[in-house]
């Protein structure tokens, strides 16, 4: 048994052990206010980022009502005049710079890394890709200040730079980066500073291209989209309304070679139109558990339009290489 002096040892150990977890709490509940506060003020970032990448003929038939009744109001991207003319967008011409091969994978690898960016479709992707144009810095340039306007977004192709907030170093970033992005999606001040380490080659692309192709690509989709709906049987006694809000929310899938699109005996809860390529379908034969090939479909086919009535697949539909 210990002495007295060795109990009252182990008892100022233990209760430095609680006065340092104590501490160690408070400093982890410190960082967790302000981890929250940081998530809050990216959710923010978030909604602004939603309120402006909408599909282009929302905006279209928001303008439109607008117009019936005779009122005004500012467009959600920013206060610069807008074409809504899907004609008259269709013989915009966009500027074209001529780029290796490598200098377009690695912008088109860049916008697919980007959180905000990654979810265009390949055509607008594409359209982005032939747009930008090449711009160099020095080292030590300030490429990005805080607070000033911006109107430009950058791809990274060569060199390194800094990225600060409030004088406080976030990151440095290197090739195969996108920075910037914030200007194009949505009209307001840059909200961090980047100068450069190194000697920096850089692709840029400004907000009005950007804006134009967004623009011209989702009336484009919207028109097609409304001619598949108008072919399919089971739309043909919609309204011109009802199909257009149907066109709003459809959405791009892309399956690879062989991949099942839909299961015999799923419940499934999603319509097909194909936009491109073939897709097999076949049924499964009870004798042998073989499946049969019925038909193949192509572009302007549907399937799966029995899913919007809760009912289970009676066949299966896989992709099909070209």
């Amino acid at each position: 048994m210990g002495t007295l002096r060795d109990l009252q040892y182990a008892l100022q150990e233990k209760i430095e052990e609680l006065r340092q977890r104590d501490a160690l709490i408070d400093e982890l509940e410190l960082e967790l206010d302000q981890k929250d506060e940081l998530i809050q003020k990216l959710q923010n970032e978030l909604d602004k980022y939603r309120s402006v990448i909408k599909p282009a003929t929302q905006q279209v038939h928001k303008a439109s009502a607008l117009q019936e009744q005779h009122r005004t109001k500012r467009q959600a991207i920013s206060g610069e005049p807008t074409a809504f003319d899907i004609h008259e967008l269709s013989h915009v011409t966009l500027p074209f710079y001529p780029k290796s091969p490598q200098s377009k994978g690695l912008i088109k690898e860049a916008i697919l890394d980007n959180d905000f960016m990654k979810n265009l479709e390949l055509s607008q992707i594409q359209e982005i890709v032939d747009c930008m144009y090449p711009v160099e810095y020095a080292t030590d340039s300030c490429i990005i200040k805080e607070g000033d306007v911006g109107s430009l977004v950058y791809v990274m192709e060569d060199g390194k730079v800094e990225v600060t907030k409030e004088s406080m170093k976030l990151c440095t970033m290197g090739p195969g980066k996108v920075f910037g992005e914030l200007a194009i999606l949505y009209n307001c001040t840059r909200t961090a500073t980047v100068k450069t380490l190194t000697n920096v080659k850089l692709w840029a692309i400004d907000r009005q291209c950007f804006q134009t192709i967004m623009m011209r690509t989702g009336l484009i989709k919207h028109a097609e989209y409304m001619e598949f709906l108008k072919s399919v049987p089971t739309f043909q006694g919609l309204s011109e309304e009802i199909l257009s809000k149907l066109a709003d929310v459809m959405e791009e899938t892309h399956y690879g070679d062989g991949e099942y699109i839909i299961r015999q005996g799923a419940r499934g809860d999603t319509f097909f139109i194909i936009s491109k390529g073939k897709v097999n379908v076949t049924r499964e034969d009870s004798s042998n558990d073989m499946p049969v090939y019925l038909r193949g479909l192509g572009k302007g086919d549907w399937f799966g339009e029995k899913a919007l009535q809760g009912q289970t697949q009676e066949t299966e539909c896989n992709a099909v290489l070209l």
